[in-house]
């Protein structure tokens, strides 16, 4: 019953967020305007249309892809500190963009940004994985140490070829730091067009997941095929986190936050956790992005300084109060 409850406090949470996220803003809307804009969108204010519906829209997309890809982090590597911007796996994504802004390649086809996003993903969650593989030598603290390392190398080198190529710079602060305010319905079918399938495959091996929660060698005793299970996951987490970056910019503990708050309330199956993921993990980067509209209205706060802000003392509970070691 609770459980029912909760989910259902999501939902309409969710609505009624996405209903005044439309509605706030330098021209207001009452609610009732937006309803009847979205009854039918295609006449209605070119501001709602074309800003604000692509803004809320890729804000929930963008939340629920890291609270998944953060959600299968933790059950890749056992570890619930995982997340993708803890474990250097968006800075990656943010490396390999802007290694292809300096080398000239953004423009080789429509989304090559988008692209080589994931590839940067990718690469980081490999090195760490790999990491994670050391028997014997990697605690839970030790991996997410050597994924923040990881973190500051990665960024460290995307600052220097942003500072050496002037063009570079100017590109990748205005990619980087514009987060949703640029998003057209361009990029949001982009990241439908990723996101949907890796909610399906992500609720298709559920099971497969479950038993890798317990351990790998206990998965393998129950007849899961590690190998391919390690490998579908790896690269769910690198397209969801790359396309994530790719619309967005990094956006930090969003992935760590929403799969612990989820596990303390409805325990280890991701059949129920992959969809709560998607809604608690949508629901709460909205709200974090309508805090950074409203708090210097008219200016906006970055909506990776919101998460942040509300992120690192997720952190530091997780890390003393669980003892996390």
């Amino acid at each position: 019953m609770k459980k029912r409850a909760f989910v259902l406090i999501l939902i309409i949470l969710s609505v009624l967020i996405f209903l005044i996220s439309l509605s706030y803003g330098s021209k207001r809307y009452s609610i009732l305007e937006i309803i009847k804009f979205l009854m039918n969108p295609k006449n209605g204010d070119e501001l709602l249309l074309k800003i604000r519906l692509p803004r809320v829209l890729s804000s929930f997309l963008v939340g629920a892809s890291l609270s998944i890809a953060g959600l299968l982090s933790q059950t890749l590597f056992l570890n619930p500190l995982a997340d993708p911007f803890l474990f250097g796996i968006s800075s990656g994504a943010n490396f390999f963009v802007t290694l292809s802004l300096f080398l000239g390649l953004d423009m080789i086809f429509k989304f090559s940004l988008s692209f080589f996003s994931f590839l940067g993903a990718l690469f980081s969650t490999i090195i760490i994985l790999l990491i994670s593989r050391i028997k014997g030598k990697i605690t839970p603290l030790n991996l997410l140490l050597a994924g923040v390392a990881l973190n500051y190398l990665l960024s460290s080198i995307s600052s220097f070829l942003s500072i050496w190529g002037r063009d570079v710079l100017n590109k990748s602060v205005f990619w980087s730091l514009t987060g949703f305010s640029t998003i057209n319905f361009e990029k949001i079918n982009l990241l439908l067009i990723i996101f949907i399938p890796c909610l399906i495959f992500s609720i298709l091996i559920n099971i497969q997941l479950d038993a890798f929660s317990l351990g790998e060698d206990e998965a393998h005793s129950l007849g899961v095929n590690t190998k391919l299970i390690k490998t579908v996951t790896l690269f769910l987490i690198a397209l969801l986190t790359g396309i994530s970056v790719y619309v967005s910019g990094i956006i930090g503990f969003i992935g760590l936050m929403v799969p612990n708050i989820l596990r303390t309330i409805f325990g280890l199956k991701h059949i129920e956790l992959i969809p709560l993921s998607l809604l608690l993990g949508g629901l709460l980067l909205m709200i974090s992005d309508l805090i950074g509209r409203m708090i210097l209205f008219p200016a906006e706060i970055p909506v990776s300084i919101i998460t942040s802000f509300l992120g690192a003392p997720f952190f530091l509970y997780l890390l003393f109060k669980k003892r996390v070691y």
